[in-house]
């Protein structure tokens, strides 16, 4: 029997909560089907848990016939794989890359490609990424998209007796366009205060934490509600009393984000910026709108748009949201063909 050794963040114990640990823990649950024997190293917090180096070394040096799933962030990926290719460690390596930042790394020169040739898959979430590491010389990638469990759908209804409600569920840190949320409210405000409210969900950077809360506390349709574990299908009940969920992202290592999947489970148009992979998920005028970055006056305009709607228009996008989202179901995405394709089973 196969063993696998899956190295990577799922929350160091605690509830996952940031896009990376979340992806590996439905990843890991699907593998699970298919290996009974399966050595775990949570990276999470790993800077503060030095041994966990020396735990991936004794790994690695002995179990020389296992596959490897390699789930982590673009620099920590590379000093692994460094690590493989200057000891010449032949293992079979399956890196699923964390984010969309890799191109541009290898491109600028800020990593040496030469590792990342040797693996057996270099597991990508677009096509226009895998079209660019193709270009530059790689033909071990495959495109596989993000994925959630999707075996629940919560009944979405259409409210126009309460003014407009629109829903943030990320990170929330500047570079995630948190700070343009509360510019374009302020622009908003002189006109449509009544008609709308902003609700923020996520883990908040401690670097940001006083500024925005500092900011928002005098925004009387602005609130800040905390964490919403999606691991819970209940709380998909939650999101979806929600119209419209905001993503005006300009963060450097997006890649394909799974709050959009997320927002399509529970019926909800997004209007996010054409950053990245979005451009490659999100439908314009079908399951949202895509804004040029770092525009307020265009997220004013979109965030308008939805506010003035008419009810059959929403009723579309939510419908329209929910087909999407079963394209996104992990049993789909991961299915035992695309397993068997890549090697993995």
């Amino acid at each position: 029997m196969t063993r696998l050794v899956f190295i990577g963040p799922l929350g160091g114990g605690n509830v996952p909560t940031n896009g990376a640990s979340i992806k590996n823990y439905y990843l890991l649950n699907t593998l699970k089907r298919y290996y009974k024997s399966i050595t775990v190293i949570d990276t999470e917090h790993w800077k503060k848990k030095p041994w966990l180096i020396i735990k991936i070394l004794i790994t690695v040096l002995w179990h020389r016939n296992s596959k490897y799933v390699l789930s982590v962030n673009n620099m920590s990926a590379f000093h692994f794989l460094q690590f493989f290719y200057r000891f010449s460690l032949r293992r079979e390596l399956y890196y699923w890359v964390i984010g969309g930042s890799l191109v541009d790394w290898i491109l600028q020169g800020r990593v040496n490609p030469t590792p990342y040739y040797g693996i057996n898959k270099i597991i990508v979430e677009g096509f226009s990424m895998r079209d660019e590491l193709i270009k530059c010389g790689f033909t071990n990638v495959y495109r596989i998209s993000n994925f959630k469990n999707v075996s629940y759908l919560p009944e979405k209804k259409i409210k126009f007796d309460c003014p407009r409600r629109f829903v943030f569920l990320s990170r929330i840190l500047p570079e995630k366009g948190c700070d343009y949320i509360i510019e374009a409210v302020q622009a908003l405000n002189q006109t449509y205060h009544d008609a709308y409210f902003v609700d923020f969900y996520g883990p908040i950077d401690e670097n940001y934490k006083n500024d925005f809360l500092s900011k928002i506390k005098h925004i009387s349709n602005v609130s800040y509600k905390g964490f919403l574990d999606l691991r819970c299908y209940e709380n998909y009940n939650v999101l979806s009393s929600y119209d419209v969920m905001l993503f005006p992202t300009y963060w450097r290592g997006e890649g394909f984000p799974g709050i959009i999947i997320d927002a399509y489970i529970a019926g909800l148009p997004i209007i996010a910026t054409d950053w990245n992979l979005n451009k490659d998920i999100v439908r314009e005028g079908l399951t949202g709108l895509l804004i040029p970055p770092h525009d307020i006056s265009s997220l004013v305009e979109a965030m308008i748009d939805f506010i003035t709607m008419g009810q059959e228009k929403l009723k579309s996008f939510s419908k329209i949201c929910q087909q999407e989202a079963m394209n996104y179901d992990v049993n789909h995405v991961l299915s035992p063909s695309v397993l068997g394709e890549i090697g993995l089973i």
